[in-house]
């Protein structure tokens, strides 16, 4: 039986850290990327980072284009799909990331098809689960939970990641390979290169005490470690087919974070958050600005995420926020990206 898995996105934080992990494992890893130069350089942080290099390939595909996916899924056993725009700032058309995520996922679920992959692992987001529904919504959430796409406050990102999973899912009722979703919440962690990505821009982003007020918001976190393991073991559990995964640590506010980051390097600790922003101002501000306009439907929520399935039928066992924080703020640090 094939030992190949196809990685979508492999240049991606999840994803470098999934391929460390697969080819800890053994696995012959055959990577997705947009150009051969980024082929170049993720070859090179895999091996600094002790990766065997020698079961590493790459393919050529994009997202957005229906070439190359067909020969990229060709002879694989498992598809890990973790390739899906997750942009920095908000669009105003909901639907903006919808072509690449979507389309990119149906495209990737089609081929895997067709190869006759045995499994496909979807990185999903806890962001298909918990937004767009109002304040008074309840606040424990579970797999059995969906973002409602018809609000008018759901994000560019939080409706890609919805649709794209319920796309896969749809793909795949007439039969097909199995799937597993894992949803993690905000990652971080160690970072292996100097490729920052969203997650990193906000720690970096206080690090260097570029934001010293923050909104009353409270974020899911989870290490990207435990990211990595738990696709892993959704490819290879075999009572983890047709099953959604919460993947998270526990919750910090903005504000806490920042408390984390002056505790992993204690030189910012002048730099890091001082103050919240109150609500109105947040509100004030969302009239012009498109990142305040996203936080304004999380302000004040304490959300609770659901994570015994994961611990319970994936054995994870979650590491604790602050370490994320600490890890992600070393590694900054080391890569010299924190001034």
């Amino acid at each position: 039986m094939s030992d190949l898995v196809l990685l979508t996105g492999i240049s991606g934080f999840i994803a470098k850290h999934v391929a460390l992990d697969l080819l800890g494992a053994g696995y012959r890893v055959r990577g997705t990327v947009r150009s051969s130069a980024k082929a170049d350089v993720v070859r090179e942080t895999l091996k600094k980072a002790g990766g065997a290099v020698d079961r590493l390939e790459f393919f050529e595909a994009d997202l957005i284009r229906g070439e190359g996916w067909d020969a990229a899924a060709a002879g694989c056993r498992f598809v890990v799909h973790t390739a899906s725009p997750f942009p920095a700032t908000q669009s105003r058309d909901k639907n903006a990331l919808m072509p690449p995520a979507r389309g990119g996922t149906l495209r990737v679920v089609k081929a895997a098809a067709k190869a006759g992959v045995g499994r496909i692992v979807l990185t999903s987001s806890v962001a298909a689960i918990y937004y767009g529904h109002s304040a008074k919504w309840r606040t424990r959430f579970s797999e059995a939970d969906w973002s409602d796409v018809e609000s008018s406050h759901i994000s560019d990102y939080a409706m890609s990641k919805t649709e794209s999973e319920r796309a896969a899912w749809k793909a795949v009722e007439a039969g097909g390979p199995e799937l597993v979703v894992v949803n993690p919440a905000f990652v971080l962690g160690p970072l292996l290169d100097r490729e920052t990505g969203t997650s990193a821009e906000l720690i970096r982003t206080m690090l260097k005490g570029r934001l010293p007020v923050v909104p009353d918001i409270t974020l899911g976190i989870v290490d990207v470690r435990d990211v990595a393991s738990a696709h892993l073991r959704a490819m290879t559990v075999p009572h983890a087919a047709g099953r959604r995964f919460i993947l998270c640590g526990g919750s910090m506010s903005m504000m806490d974070i920042g408390r984390m980051i002056a505790l992993a390097d204690p030189s910012a600790g002048n730099r890091v958050p001082k103050l919240v922003l109150p609500d109105f101002l947040v509100r004030a501000a969302a009239i012009f600005n498109r990142q305040a306009r996203a936080a304004v439907p999380e302000l004040g929520r304490r959300k609770i995420l659901a994570t015994e399935a994961a611990e319970q039928a994936l054995g994870i066992d979650f590491r604790p926020p602050r370490d994320a924080v600490a890890a992600m703020v070393r590694s900054l640090k080391e890569l010299d990206l924190a001034n």
